[in-house]
């Protein structure tokens, strides 16, 4: 008798789990499972359709982790509460997480497939120095005491604008070298701050014109050496450059004596 009441369990678990992989096929096992309640997700989670590991592709081990949390999934989870939508909503409420992609493995694991979002540029505003990615997103706050090795933009909307003035510095490393961080002026124009304190004053419009024009006068006359309050290029092709207030009042001593 007992041997076969174990051979009816096991012929039912084999129906059963045939049943299941059929359904599975068909896309269909979700619309069962929702009709049956709690008690068949139970049985199956019990069969082993339950969840043993989350995989995530994409992350670093720290970033992994912090998605992992997120998800909200647990050990021994039935397969079938696990919603990848709702997952994918959480992974991608992560400031880190560009995209995701969601999808659960038969029988016991979820795949998550994510697009990180990279640390681009510092961003200072209202007093906090931000870590932001290519558009503008604010990843982290950044430790001002040891911030890390990127370029800096300053002001309301600079983190909009990064790319361009980034790039822009990128294509003329003799400028970049000598710039300290870029102010965004008005959310229309760029005033690049030199390591002199010295103020760069760059147009509306294409910045990397500008910027060549810049590089293009330093390479030629060692511009950026002079000591300068400030270097205006907002004029059509001219550059205005203003001395410093000590500098200015000496030479118009001289002009007075002579």
């Amino acid at each position: 008798m007992a041997n076969a009441a174990r051979m009816g369990a096991m012929a039912a678990a084999a129906l059963l789990l045939a049943t299941v992989a059929g359904l599975t096929l068909f896309g269909q096992l979700d619309d069962v499972v929702r009709l049956g309640g709690d008690k068949i997700t139970v049985r199956l989670a019990d069969m082993g359709f339950a969840v043993r590991s989350v995989d995530v592709t994409g992350a670093g081990e720290e970033i992994a982790h912090s998605i992992v949390v997120a998800t909200e999934i647990y050990d021994g989870q039935s397969l079938f509460s696990v919603d990848p939508g709702d997952v994918r909503s959480r992974v991608e409420a992560l400031p880190m997480v560009r995209s995701a992609t969601v999808a659960r493995l038969w029988p016991d694991r979820i795949s998550i497939v994510v697009e990180t979002r990279e640390a681009f540029a510092l961003w200072q505003v209202d007093g906090v120095l931000n870590i932001i990615d290519r558009d503008g997103v604010v990843l982290a706050e950044a430790d001002v005491m040891n911030p890390p090795d990127l370029p800096l933009v300053v002001a309301e909307g600079a983190n909009q604008s990064a790319v361009e003035i980034v790039e822009a510095l990128t294509l003329h490393p003799a400028i970049r070298a000598h710039v300290v961080g870029a102010v965004r002026v008005g959310e229309r124009r760029w005033n690049l701050r030199l390591d002199s304190g010295a103020d760069v004053k760059l147009p509306e419009g294409d910045v990397q014109a500008s910027v060549a024009i810049l590089a293009r006068l330093q390479a030629e006359r060692g511009i950026l050496r002079l000591a300068a309050e400030s270097f205006d290029l907002r004029g059509q092709g001219d550059l205005i450059v203003r001395a410093l207030p000590d500098r200015a009042a000496a030479a118009g001593m001289r002009e007075h004596e002579a």
